[in-house]
């Protein structure tokens, strides 16, 4: 039986990044990942700022988005970190009866209800499970790439939650790299952030925040950095100034199963990727 979802590809990527939800499709269909969009989807109410200011507002737009997911008996797929962390943190405290009861009371304004059921997923965590799927599909095998794995900080912690790797030294990058042939040179012992989330409020911060990551990257000898968040996407591919070119979990693999850089749109890129 093939696997069905509710795919919930957040904001940044159709509105700013529309060549990765393409690299996401591709490789979707070509793990023979059944899924259809989920109805009704808004902002998940973004987990930095927007949740900070309205936290009972969030969860309660979280909890419809779940409640959608569990009427139509499916689980929820997202493509960005920040997207997962909100749906997924809403889920654990909403398995609270007594948080579920004072949401579902909003809830009940619109016809909707939340029962607890259903389940949030990544698409890093998706791909870790298909290690022989993802070797068989590989037709163009990335031996050329020395991999800076970036995992980006909503899909570590908390840890208690999300569940996708290991706070400290997570190895589902590093391992999905070498399954398509590419090599990785630095490890991620201490995760850091890219520095996105304090942008809009000190740029300087964020600035060096990610230098001192792509320094470290440069310094193993890295020659692509590899991230399964939209943001840190983003940080990488147009606020750094070394020039390592980035790769969405998605693009690594859509190449790997044999598509073209035009294909999924490379040429997109603000910083120059030469496969």
């Amino acid at each position: 039986m093939r696997d069905e979802y509710y795919l919930f590809k957040g904001c940044l990527i159709p509105t700013r990044l529309p060549f990765l939800e393409r690299s996401s499709l591709l490789v979707l269909e070509s793990l023979e990942i059944a899924h259809t969009s989920l109805p009704g989807a808004t902002c998940c109410v973004e987990p930095i700022g927007l949740r900070s200011l309205a936290l009972d507002t969030w969860l309660v737009v979280a909890a419809r988005m779940l409640s959608i997911a569990e009427e139509g008996g499916r689980d929820i797929l997202t493509l960005c970190n920040g997207c997962y962390v909100s749906l997924k943190e809403a889920r654990h405290l909403l398995q609270s009866r007594e948080e579920r009861e004072r949401v579902n009371a909003v809830l009940s304004e619109i016809g909707r209800e939340y029962r607890g059921k259903g389940n949030v997923e990544h698409l890093a965590g998706l791909v870790r499970r298909k290690r022989s799927e993802i070797q068989s599909l590989t037709v163009a095998p990335l031996d050329k790439l020395r991999i800076a794995p970036h995992s980006g900080c909503h899909s570590l912690r908390p840890s208690t939650v999300t569940a996708i790797d290991a706070s400290f030294s997570p190895r589902v990058l590093t391992e999905v790299a070498r399954w398509v042939g590419a090599e990785a040179v630095a490890g991620e012992e201490w995760p850091k952030c890219c520095g996105g989330g304090v942008a809009g409020i000190d740029d300087g911060l964020s600035s060096d925040i990610l230098d001192d990551s792509v320094r470290e990257f440069r310094a193993a000898g890295a020659n692509c950095i590899l991230t399964p968040c939209p943001f840190c996407f983003v940080q990488f591919d147009i606020r750094q100034k070394q020039g390592i070119p980035v790769l969405f979990l998605s693009e690594m693999l859509a190449l790997a199963f044999g598509a073209s850089p035009e294909e999924i749109g490379l040429r997109y890129h603000r910083t120059k990727v030469d496969i």
